[in-house]
């Protein structure tokens, strides 16, 4: 045989070989960073909305990181700390705090663009571990931030999850879509029952704030046609739109500022209406707080009020009640449908100012005097 067709013969029979033994390639899945954060994954049937729960596995990007780091550098300022893990998740720090100590952590509950703006927002899982669970330090809450770039927010909302003395404890938290799913409980600390009460609530942000879902179909003040307390005056230099964290009602805050007078308004509920205006400024310290000054005052702040705010009418029936009767402490109450108080004293914490403090209540719900009663939109009896 020629060294020619040896040659051949060898090439035919490689070539046998390799096509007798080739099998698809699978490739390895990709291993996960040592500081991303654990999830169940589920798999869904098409059309069917995902379902994620909080904790889900998110990777931790340069972005990321930097926000986490944000927020737990925030958290110590000026406080003693130990044991700082800011490497992996869940990022945390330890506080001696004077034989007292606690542990807060930061992890990412979820990564979403909740506003659509293009830049994703987050949901941050705030757990601080004190001893024995029963102090002021023991808590834990859900954040919502809405960022304005990769490291800072234009808004944060809070939905408690547990606190010693909260109205609720959240038994079960987890994400459909973009929806936030609880399950809630009385605090056994607060109502000191054993039948304690629960139920379900779904959260979703949209116009602008983190809404509980029962309160845009089931509360009266969620058909309010403006958002706002004062009007559209220049001197009001804030307005911030958030929610309640133990009844779950929209929350607006607004300051009013003008020379040295300082103005901070802020309206919640469900049903029934509560407004309150605290309203500071600048006085002689040899000023003496008699009974006509303190009318005079109260009076004047009202007036104010009723012509800058979108509430004139409620304030109106304060304004002609202490037009013709003294100036007290004590809730008025003797007018269906309202409660209301003013205050007039120099501020405990600074005798050369005057406090003139407005709280009203329009009662349109007898059934939401009491926080469960309002966190689960309970209606009036016809």
């Amino acid at each position: 045989m020629s060294n020619r067709t040896i040659k051949i013969t060898v090439l035919l029979i490689v070539a046998l070989f390799i096509i007798s033994c080739k099998k698809e390639i699978v490739k390895d899945a990709p291993k996960l960073p040592k500081d991303s954060i654990t999830v169940v994954e589920t798999i869904q049937e098409p059309e069917q909305e995902e379902e994620e729960i909080v904790g889900e596995k998110i990777q931790l990007e340069e972005g990321n990181r930097d926000f986490l780091k944000k927020l737990i550098y925030d958290e110590i300022g000026n406080k003693k700390y130990s044991n700082l893990e800011v490497t992996k998740s869940p990022y945390q720090v330890n506080f001696d705090n004077d034989g007292d100590s606690y542990t807060v952590s930061f992890s990412i509950g979820k990564k979403f663009d909740f506003n659509k703006d293009g830049i994703m927002d987050y949901v941050i899982n705030r757990d601080s571990e004190g001893m024995l669970g029963g102090s002021v330090n023991s808590n834990q809450e859900y954040l919502y931030y809405i960022m304005k770039d990769e490291t800072n927010y234009s808004e944060a909302h809070s939905i408690l999850g547990y606190a010693p003395f909260s109205y609720n404890i959240i038994d079960d938290a987890k994400f459909v879509g973009a929806k936030f799913k609880i399950n809630i409980t009385q605090n056994y600390r607060t109502y000191e029952t054993e039948n304690l009460k629960s139920t379900s609530l779904s959260f979703i942000y949209k116009n602008g704030n983190l809404y509980e879902e029962s309160y845009l179909s089931d509360c009266k003040l969620a058909k309010l046609k403006s958002k706002t307390i004062f009007t559209n005056i220049p001197e009001v230099e804030k307005r911030v739109r958030s929610i309640e964290m133990h009844n779950y009602t929209e929350t607006i805050e607004e300051i009013y500022k003008n020379g040295d007078t300082l103005i901070t308004a802020s309206l919640d509920g469900c049903d029934n209406l509560n407004l309150n205006f605290d309203k500071k400024y600048k006085i002689s310290k040899n000023q003496i707080i008699t009974p006509d000054f303190k009318k005079k005052e109260a009076i004047q702040f009202l007036r104010f009020l009723r012509n800058s705010t979108q509430f004139s009418k409620e304030i109106l029936i304060a304004e002609r009640h202490y037009s013709i009767k003294p100036i007290g402490d004590k809730f008025v109450e003797a007018i269906k449908g309202y409660s209301f108080r003013i205050l007039v004293e120099k501020d405990s914490q600074n005798k050369n100012e005057l406090r003139v403090l407005f709280q009203m209540t329009v009662l349109d719900n007898p059934n939401q005097l009491e926080n469960w009663e309002v966190a689960t939109r309970q209606k009036k009896k016809i």
